[in-house]
């Protein structure tokens, strides 16, 4: 076999085996690769129009002993891991609203996880509990306590009603920052204001757009004439007016 004939053989055989070697050689790493980090980003510490710095209702160590309980995640092999049971797990956790789990090629395991976000505080009883902006019952949390209105007297009956009212609340800037206290009377609720000592008679859950812009209108106007406490009760129900009783 002549030089030329050699050379063109050994340039296919290249060509040929050094992909599979290659090949190889990274299915080696990757069935051999371990947990180098893990890293978990959340997507929803910071809301719309508050100020909550750190609100972890889940911690990282919580995440950690949830998912790893007797186990060192560093000693683990990447391919080992379900990624489904482990996502599985955090997502029953009544902390969370859903997470995402995945690994990089270089071994770090990355959690992204959204927690639920609490928008009141419930009483029942002598039980709190937090309603959250699904309008869904949540546990309070044993890492954090929301800055929440707290709302009393709710009942199954009046719970769809009173989710409304507490929404338009939390979204609301003036709102959130200003209303401390809900209490939900037969469908007819009461506010509590932060710096005034009036009742605020808001009624039922409707037309409730038309209702806090007036009630901003009158506060601001009271706040700055210097008479918010020369009333006890501040009453919207009536239609588009304010009625205000010293």
């Amino acid at each position: 076999m002549d030089k030329k004939k050699l050379y063109i053989l050994l340039k296919i055989a290249c060509i040929v085996l050094l992909p599979i070697i290659f090949y190889s050689f990274a299915s080696y790493r990757s069935k051999n690769r371990k947990i180098k980090e893990i890293q978990i980003n959340y997507t929803n510490l910071v809301s719309n129009s508050h100020s909550f710095l750190e609100e972890k209702y889940i911690t990282e160590q919580n995440i950690h002993n949830l998912l790893f309980v007797g186990i060192s995640p560093e000693e683990e092999l990447v391919n080992q891991l379900s990624i489904y049971d482990l996502e599985q797990k955090l997502d029953a956790h009544p902390m969370v609203q859903n997470s995402e789990i995945f690994t990089t090629i270089d071994g770090i395991l990355k959690i992204k996880i959204k927690q639920r976000t609490p928008i009141a505080r419930i009483l029942k009883g002598h039980k709190f509990s937090y309603m959250d902006s699904e309008g869904k019952e949540m546990p309070l949390s044993e890492a954090y306590s929301a800055r929440v209105p707290i709302v009393r007297g709710v009942s199954e009956s009046v719970w769809n009603e009173t989710f409304e009212v507490i929404k338009y609340i939390y979204d609301d800037n003036f709102l959130s920052k200003n209303i401390i206290e809900i209490v939900a009377d037969k469908g007819v609720f009461h506010l509590k204001m932060r710096s005034a000592n009036f009742d605020v008679v808001l009624g039922n859950s409707e037309e409730l757009k038309t209702k806090f812009n007036n009630l901003k209108a009158f506060y601001k106007k009271a706040d700055k004439d210097n008479f918010l406490e020369k009333y006890n009760q501040v009453n919207l129900q009536y239609s588009n007016q304010v009625v205000c009783t010293k």
